[in-house]
């Protein structure tokens, strides 16, 4: 793994995470362009050792641990070795990166990760589902722990709503990653990922970072400008109860054993009212706001307009079939990808009386089928599905009837 130092002391403490990135081996850069050109970039320059762009943090405060939380993020400005960290949570982190790895598809990635809870004992962090695009693998290096990676291909200048949702089950947290599209509106889950259960879930603070994991290449050090708009995040507590941010703070890492090198003081970040967003950016000609002295540190306002819960589209099902066959109520259904995902279902099988025969209930978010073993008399029965979304949401029940 590459090494890197954007994990303080205070945000470690803070949030219970430690950082890892993607492995860059072997890295050539022809087919990928190095950067989204801007006029901040200053290609010319000529540097020698570590240059990197300082890493930097947006780091939130909340009153309760989180079952599930949400984040958006918008990239204007982008370069490679570059990492936009939308969750830093208890445990691991997502976010979506610009990676010079000529192994994946497209440089414009989506990441999530967890580490082990205790490496040296065996106990591991796992994926229980990746998407048939996603990759899964074991990271090292800076902690150890289980990553995916998906060649997701975002954009600049769109707006991504970054979730994750958690659960416990049989001794082991679960923590499915989810992220929607807003300009399309449509909602991917790239991966569930899990290690062995501690007393809370997701925890309470919540992050975001820019991290240029590699500072000693001209070709992706910190000359090149990089800027994220973040909005909208928040906790869904245990308690089923939304909940924003108390408290916000920007920071940018000091020049440890040079790392920054040239651009030390090439970090800003503030609140933006046209996007009624917080923005943080580094490298380039980037130069602090005035609000900053000669700090690297800032408290930034509540976002504006934010409200009291967020705005969520209403989980749609549709296709739902039922049959029987060998002793078997074999069910299935389709989720619409522009409504709230799934995270758990209900199926019950009635039977002529209206009495409920068997049932089952899963968090399953990726499942679109399942079976009950059951042995029918001739008759006509109906099958019941119910699914809750991943906000916990319940849609109206779906009736299915059977014919045996």
């Amino acid at each position: 793994m590459i090494k890197a130092t954007l994990c303080a002391t205070l945000l470690t403490t803070l949030l219970g995470f430690s950082c890892s990135k993607s492995t860059v081996s072997e890295v050539k850069l022809n087919g990928y362009r190095t950067n989204a050109q801007s006029e901040k970039d200053l290609p010319n320059l000529n540097l020698s050792g570590s240059n990197a762009a300082p890493s930097q943090h947006l780091v939130y405060t909340f009153k309760k641990d989180a079952v599930l939380k949400m984040h958006k993020i918008k990239i204007t400005n982008t370069a490679k070795t570059e990492y936009f960290s939308v969750h830093n949570y208890h445990g691991g982190y997502a976010g979506l990166q610009d990676t010079p790895d000529q192994n994946t598809p497209t440089p414009y990635t989506l990441i999530a990760s967890l580490w082990d809870l205790n490496t040296s004992a065996a106990n591991y962090a796992f994926y229980s589902y990746k998407a048939p695009t996603t990759v899964a693998s074991r990271f090292g290096g800076e902690g150890d722990g289980q990553k995916t990676v998906n060649p997701y291909g975002w954009k600049l200048n769109t707006w991504y709503n970054v979730v994750l949702r958690s659960w416990k089950e049989n001794g082991k947290i679960y923590i499915a990653n989810f992220i929607r599209n807003e300009a399309t509106g449509e909602w991917f889950h790239t991966s569930t990922i899990g290690r062995q259960a501690e007393s809370g879930l997701l925890g309470v603070g919540n992050g975001a970072f820019l991290e240029n994991w590699v500072g000693d290449n001209p070709s992706w050090d910190g000359r090149f400008h990089r800027k994220a708009f973040f909005k909208d995040c928040w906790n869904l507590g245990i308690d089923n109860v939304w909940e924003k941010s108390t408290s916000r703070y920007f920071s940018a890492n000091a020049n440890d054993a040079g790392r920054n090198g040239y651009f030390d003081r090439a970090f800003n970040a503030g609140y933006d009212h046209t996007e009624n967003a917080h923005f943080m950016e580094h490298g380039g000609s980037v130069t602090p706001d005035a609000a900053f002295g000669t700090g690297r540190t800032l408290n930034l306002p509540e976002q504006a307009n934010q409200g009291s819960t967020p705005t969520l589209a209403a989980l749609s099902s549709s296709g739902e079939s039922a049959r029987y066959q060998s002793n078997k109520v074999i069910v299935s259904w389709a989720v619409n990808n522009t409504g709230s995902p799934q995270l758990s279902y209900k199926i019950e099988l009635l039977g002529p009386t209206g009495i409920v025969l068997a049932n089952k209930e899963l968090i399953r978010p990726e499942k679109r089928a399942d079976t009950l073993n059951n042995t029918l008399a001739t008759g006509s029965y109906n099958v019941r599905l119910t699914i809750t979304d991943i906000f916990n949401k319940q849609a109206t029940a779906k009736t299915i009837k059977v014919v045996r």
